[in-house]
């Protein structure tokens, strides 16, 4: 008999459903902005009442209220839980949580991890803001700034070890870890959003290095809140794994299962 199996789908952004047997949840769903050339199905994220949010930027809570319906349970740190109240998410769907927490829905075990943000470097986000890409899409950015200051990450940026049938996930909600956490080694698979700087390459290889997972999906390489988004190039890091570990990058929509 065929061994169950956990399905992960990646619907853009660090956008994830996890799989296993009768049991779903969502990490941090959101739909692409206004100009973003992404198309996501509006019904992309029904039929899973369990949300798991990583940290508090709009790219990650923004589409929470869009999302949830009754019955419908988000667990978020504090950051996060009060941006999604301010934004309309009532109080019977927030659940706040903490690293150590210990969470189980039906077939999938998850444990919560300390996380890290990655560091957003001044030149960087000055050339998001006020770059060529910016000023050729000047229509509704102040609006999109404004979005995406009244969501903060507060230091609060979790990850996810997420279990089932024996095998282990890790999901990083930022390209960096905590420098005061044990992480797992040699999980079946990693998440990497790979997005945020402009030395990718160096940080998503020290991270591989100190954790070790057999398999990486790429996650949040794409372009759904322009123009602060934007399409990173991934192969650098593809090939650098190659030899080492297998690695996903999907379309939107895509599917793979371990």
């Amino acid at each position: 008999m065929q061994e169950p199996g956990i399905r992960l789908t990646w619907y853009g952004t660090a956008s994830v459903r996890i799989t296993a047997g009768s049991t779903q949840l969502l990490i941090d769903p959101f739909f692409p902005l206004e100009g973003s050339k992404i198309r996501i199905p509006a019904n992309a994220y029904s039929g899973c009442s369990k949300i798991l949010i990583t940290h508090g930027h709009f790219d990650h809570i923004g589409s929470i209220r869009e999302i949830v319906r009754p019955g419908t349970a988000v667990y978020c740190t504090r950051a996060p839980y009060r941006s999604l109240r301010r934004k309309g998410v009532r109080e019977e769907h927030l659940h706040r949580i903490k690293p150590g927490d210990v969470l189980t829905f039906g077939e999938i075990r998850i444990t919560v991890l300390r996380g890290s943000h990655i560091r957003l470097r001044p030149r960087y986000c000055l050339k998001a803001v006020f770059g060529r890409r910016a000023r050729q899409n000047r229509k509704g950015i102040i609006r999109k700034l404004l979005k995406f200051a009244s969501c903060r990450e507060k230091k609060e940026a979790l990850c996810y070890l997420a279990e089932a049938y024996g095998k282990r996930i890790l999901i990083l909600g930022s390209m960096a870890l905590a420098p005061d956490t044990a992480y797992p080694v040699d999980a079946d698979l990693a998440l990497f959003p790979y997005q945020g700087s402009d030395q990718l390459f160096a940080i998503a290889r020290q991270i591989y290095q100190t954790i070790r997972p057999k398999a990486v999906l790429l996650t949040h390489f794409d372009d759904t809140f322009p123009p602060f988004s934007r399409e990173v190039e991934t192969a650098e890091f593809e090939h650098y794994l190659k030899s080492r570990a297998a690695v996903y990058r999907l379309r939107h929509g895509g599917t793979i299962e371990i």
